[in-house]
C-alpha cells in the first residue's frame, strides 16, 4: 500500500496526495515494536516543537534588547500558539496503531530529505 491510497478525506494538516513515494508496510506491529515506535514519534514531536520554539527564544532577546516592541512580541507569541497547535494536530492525527506506519513512514522520508513537515501559519518579521 501507499500512502497516497490510505486517505480519501481530510487527513488532518496535509493531504496524503504529495507521498505516492511513501511505501507503508500492511505488517502489525507488536506491543513492544508499537512502543518504540511512538517513543520515535514523541522524539521527532520534540525536535519540530523544539525548532518552532527557537524563533521565540530569539523574538524575547530581541525585545529585551528594545529591538521590538510589546505588539509584535505578543504577534509572533500568538502564531506561534497557532503553529504548535498545527504540528500536534498532524502527530495526533496518526496515533491510533493502524497509522504508525504512516508517520513513521514520513518522518523517514524527512530525514531522508525527501519532505518536512512545516506550519500553514507562517512566522513573518516585520520591518521597522
Amino acid at each position: 500500500m501507499h500512502i497516497s491510497e490510505g486517505c480519501t478525506s481530510n487527513c488532518g494538516v496535509f493531504y496524503m496526495k504529495p507521498f505516492p513515494f511513501l511505501p507503508v508496510s500492511d505488517k502489525k506491529l507488536t506491543k513492544t515494536e508499537r512502543k518504540e515506535e511512538r517513543a520515535r514519534i514523541d522524539q521527532y514531536y520534540q525536535k519540530k516543537l523544539a525548532e518552532l520554539q527557537k524563533y521565540i527564544y530569539e523574538s524575547f532577546g530581541e525585545f529585551y534588547a528594545g529591538k521590538m516592541n510589546v505588539f509584535e512580541l505578543d504577534r509572533i507569541i500568538h502564531i506561534y500558539h497557532k503553529q504548535s497547535q498545527e504540528l500536534f494536530s498532524f502527530i495526533t492525527a496518526y496515533n491510533s496503531n493502524d497509522s504508525l506506519r504512516f508517520i513513521l513512514a514520513i518522518i523517514d522520508a524527512e530525514e531522508r530529505g525527501k519532505w518536512s513537515w512545516q506550519p500553514k501559519t507562517r512566522q513573518e518579521k516585520k520591518n521597522k
